[in-house]
């Protein structure tokens, strides 16, 4: 029986430079991995800061963004431009991807921004809550109960994912550095 000869020892020079790469990708890990994860809770964040302090208004006039959904062949609305009277009178426009479903999907063969579809007489009128400033927003405030109690989507858990991992990483080279460290500092003496 022949035994294989054992590959030579990595150069200590070489396994520190490798931590220090694999170090880098674990950074990236978990700062994407924090990304995705606040990502995912935007939605539910807004609409709380909305029920906290969002100011009320009334929506005076809509239009919507439609595209193909899916399966590609209804037309759906993906997102919505409400033009809503605010707390002193004035007029204000902001744009929305959260709204009743009964307004979503719809027969019109026209893409694109569209100022006449089915649901826009049961928009008009509608409440909102938003906010001014930095991130403008606004939201329908029938659909704030539901925002906000939210749970996680596929973001959260894809962030949560990419935390671990980085995390994993980390640990890693971060053990591969240490022993590295060690290696060089015993063949200088």
């Amino acid at each position: 029986m022949t035994m294989t000869p054992k590959p030579p020892p990595i150069p200590a020079r070489t396994q520190r430079t490798a931590s220090i790469i694999i170090l880098l990708f674990a950074a990236a890990f978990l700062l994407f991995g924090q990304n995705m994860f606040q990502a995912g809770s935007h939605d539910s964040k807004t609409a709380q800061a909305l029920q906290a302090s969002g100011m009320p208004g009334i929506v005076t006039d809509v239009r919507a963004h439609v595209g193909r959904g899916s399966n590609n062949n209804m037309p759906r609305v993906l997102r919505l431009e409400l033009t809503f009277a605010g707390t002193g009178g004035e007029e204000h426009t902001i744009e929305t991807n959260h709204f009743s479903q009964s307004s979503n999907v719809f027969d019109i063969s026209k893409r694109g921004w569209v100022d006449d579809f089915p649901a826009r007489d049961e928009i008009i009128g509608q409440p909102v809550a938003y906010l001014l400033g930095e991130s403008p927003a606004v939201e329908m405030t029938s659909e704030l109960p539901a925002m906000a109690t939210r749970g996680w989507t596929f973001p959260n858990y894809l962030g949560i994912a990419l935390m671990i991992m980085g995390s994993g990483a980390a640990i890693g080279g971060t053990v591969s550095l240490m022993r590295a460290k060690h290696q060089i500092k015993l063949e200088k003496h």
